[in-house]
């Protein structure tokens, strides 16, 4: 009976390890949160002010290589360069560039800024936040 009990406590914590393992790796993998998905805007966030997508005008970004566009309901686009570190989930843009007018667009805007200054990353492959500070963000969901 001990024999039984200490198998069943071993599968139980070798099945607990796996599981915490692949979990890690999926929240770390670069590749797999940004560039195999589509991501559309939930909101933006500055302070306590958050301002949120319509489910009729929807804010896309796609992660290609190291090359980032985002695509505005109006039209404009935002596109750049981007790295991001795993283990530190420090994220940097380079080389930003924009099309059309994001003047009567405060959410576009705010993208804009947000990429310029961004310093950071959170989330896995369902939802995205991408950082300038602690409270000023922009949050995506996975297609």
């Amino acid at each position: 009976m001990k024999t039984f009990a200490k198998r069943t406590k071993r599968t139980i914590f070798a099945v607990m390890l796996m599981l915490a393992t692949v979990a890690c790796t999926q929240d770390d993998d670069i590749k797999d949160i940004f560039e195999e998905r589509e991501w559309t805007l939930s909101y933006v966030q500055e302070g306590n002010v958050k301002r949120f997508s319509d489910s009729n005008k929807r804010y896309n970004v796609q992660f290609i290589d190291n090359s980032f566009n985002a695509t505005t309901p109006g039209g404009a686009t935002i596109s750049g360069k981007w790295e991001a570190d795993g283990d530190s989930r420090k994220f940097h843009c380079w080389g930003i560039q924009t099309t059309g007018s994001f003047k009567s667009d405060t959410i576009a805007q705010k993208m804009l800024q947000i990429f310029t200054d961004a310093t950071e990353y959170d989330g896995d492959t369902h939802w995205l936040q991408i950082k300038q500070h602690k409270n000023v963000f922009m949050q995506f969901y996975s297609k």
